[in-house]
C-alpha cells in the first residue's frame, strides 16, 4: 500500500479484524436483494454496511505521506485515471444520476486501495491462500442457501433462487438459477472466480493442504451444474477459456484445433446473443428483441435482440455527444425520453446499456472509451509480467479474460467481485515490482 499509513499502529489483532471482515465482505457479495431503500433502490447491501465498518477502521491509521517516496505501480495509475475521468464527466454532466454513478466508482476506488492496506507486507502465499479460502467460502455460503431454497420449494416457499423467462430465446419457458443474485448472469460472474481458484489449485498452481482434492472436484462439478442451471450466454466463454488454458498446459503438444474450437464457442456465442434464428416469422408477443425480422435465410428468420437494439442505441448517442458522451449512467434514461418524443417504446425497447464497451462510449464519449482501453491494456501487460511460479497469474488470466468477454454484453464496471479481484491483483503486482516497500 501507498506509504500514507501509520503502520506502528497496524499491529496483528487489528490485521486479523481487517482480515475478517474483507473475508465477510467476499462471501456476502452473492446475496444483493437482502436490503432496499430509496433512491439508490438494492444497490446498498451487506457488503456495503461492512465496507463503511472497515473504513472507520481504517481512517485512524491515516496519515500524511511524504509524497516523495510514493511508488505507484502503472495499475494503480490507470485506476486513478479511470476516476479522475469520471471526475470530468460529472463536471461537464452535472446531475443525479451522474453523481450516483461516481459514487459507486469512488466506493470501488477506495475498496481497490483498501485492499493493499490490509495486505501490506504480506507474502504473495498468504495472499494466494486468503483469495481461495474466502471466494471458496463464499461458494460454499451459495450452495447450502441453494440447498436451503430448494427444500423450501418442496414446501411451497419460494425465496427467489430462481427467476423465470418467457419465450427465452431457443429455450422458450424456462426457470434460470440465480440463488439471491439480481439476476442468472450475476451468478455466473460470480461463480466464475471460484470456478478458476479451484481448478488452479486441483492443477497445483496453488498449493493448499487444508482442502481435499476430492472435495475440490465435487465442488468443481457443483459449480458446473449450477452454471449450466442458469442457462447463461457467457458458459461458452468460459468452456472456451477452460479449453484454451489446458491447451497451455500441453507441452509442444498445442493443438490448432483446439484453438479455433474455442474461437468458435466465443464467436458463435456473441453472434447468437445478439441475432436471434427462428422459424417463427413475426415475434409480436415475445421478449428480447424486436418484433419484426432484418433478414430471411429459406425457413429461418433473424431478429435483433435487445443487446444488438442496445448497442445500436449506444453508439448512435455516441455520435451525438462523441467527446465526453451523455453523462455516466444517463444512457437509459436520454433513450427513454427520445423513445417517449417519437411513441417507439414498444418497437424499440430500452434496457441498461448490457455492454461495458458501448456503454462507456454512450456514456463518456471517446475519452473514457480510450481510458478503459488503456486500463484492460495495462491488466494484460501486468498480469502476463508475473512469474509463472506465482499460483494468481492464472487466475487473474482467465479471470480477466472471461470478464472482457463478458463486457461485450454485459455491463461489469462497478461489479462487487470484478473490483476485489482488482484489487488483490494490484496487491500482487506491488509485491513483485516493489519487494518489501508494498
Amino acid at each position: 500500500m501507498l506509504k500514507m499509513v501509520e503502520f506502528s499502529c497496524y499491529h496483528l489483532k487489528t490485521r486479523k479484524t481487517y482480515l475478517l471482515l474483507l473475508c465477510l465482505y467476499i462471501i456476502t457479495i452473492p446475496f444483493q436483494k437482502i436490503i432496499w431503500l430509496p433512491i439508490v433502490n438494492s444497490k446498498i447491501q451487506i457488503p456495503e454496511i461492512i465496507f463503511v465498518i472497515l473504513i472507520l477502521l481504517f481512517i485512524p491509521k491515516l496519515t500524511w505521506a511524504n509524497w516523495k517516496i510514493i511508488k505507484m505501480t502503472a495499475l494503480d495509475k490507470a485506476i486513478i485515471l479511470w476516476f479522475l475521468i469520471g471526475i470530468i464527466n460529472l463536471i461537464i454532466h452535472f446531475n443525479v444520476t451522474t453523481f450516483l454513478e461516481l459514487s459507486g466508482q469512488f466506493y470501488l476506488f477506495c475498496l481497490y486501495f483498501l485492499i493493499q492496506f490490509i495486505f501490506f507486507n504480506s507474502q504473495a502465499k498468504e495472499i494466494e491462500l486468503f483469495l481461495a479460502k474466502a471466494f471458496i467460502t463464499q461458494l460454499a455460503l451459495i450452495i447450502i442457501t441453494l440447498f436451503i431454497g430448494l427444500t423450501l420449494l418442496t414446501q411451497d416457499i419460494n425465496i427467489g433462487v430462481f427467476q423465470i423467462f418467457y419465450s427465452y430465446p431457443y429455450f422458450g419457458d424456462l426457470y434460470r438459477l440465480k440463488v439471491l443474485t439480481n439476476e442468472p448472469v450475476m451468478l455466473v460472474s460470480i461463480l466464475s472466480i471460484p470456478f478458476w481458484i479451484i481448478t488452479a489449485i486441483i492443477n497445483g498452481k496453488i498449493k493448499t493442504n487444508s482442502i481435499n482434492k476430492r472435495a475440490l472436484i465435487l465442488l468443481i462439478i457443483i459449480i458446473g451444474l449450477m452454471l449450466l442451471g442458469t442457462y447463461g450466454k457467457s458458459l461458452p466463454f468460459i468452456l472456451a477459456i477452460l479449453i484454451l488454458y489446458f491447451n497451455t498446459l500441453v507441452k509442444n503438444k498445442k493443438i490448432i484445433f483446439v484453438s479455433l474450437f474455442a474461437s468458435f464457442l466465443i464467436i458463435s456465442s456473441i453472434l447468437l446473443t445478439h441475432i436471434m434464428v427462428t422459424q417463427k416469422p413475426f415475434r409480436e408477443k415475445e421478449v428480447y428483441g424486436l418484433a419484426i425480422p432484418f433478414l430471411k435465410i429459406d425457413n429461418y428468420y433473424l431478429y435483433k435482440s435487445w443487446y444488438f437494439v442496445q448497442k445500436d442505441n449506444a453508439l448512435k448517442e455516441f455520435i451525438e455527444h462523441p467527446y465526453f458522451g451523455c453523462g455516466g449512467g444517463n444512457l437509459l434514461n436520454v433513450i427513454n425520453l427520445k423513445y417517449k418524443k417519437m411513441e417507439e417504446t414498444i418497437s424499440r425497447p430500452a434496457y441498461d446499456p448490457l455492454s461495458t464497451y458501448t456503454g462507456i462510449l454512450a456514456e463518456y464519449g471517446i475519452s473514457g472509451f480510450l481510458t478503459l482501453l488503456f486500463l484492460m491494456f495495462t491488466i494484460y501487460k501486468e498480469v502476463v509480467r508475473l512469474p509463472d511460479s506465482n499460483g494468481l497469474k492464472w487466475i487473474f488470466i482467465c479471470s480477466f479474460s472471461y470478464f472482457m468477454l463478458e463486457a461485450i454484453s454485459t455491463d461489469i464496471q462497478n461489479f462487487r467481485h470484478l473490483w476485489i479481484l482488482l484489487g488483490f491483483f494490484g496487491v500482487t503486482v506491488r509485491s513483485q515490482q516493489y519487494p518489501g516497500n508494498s
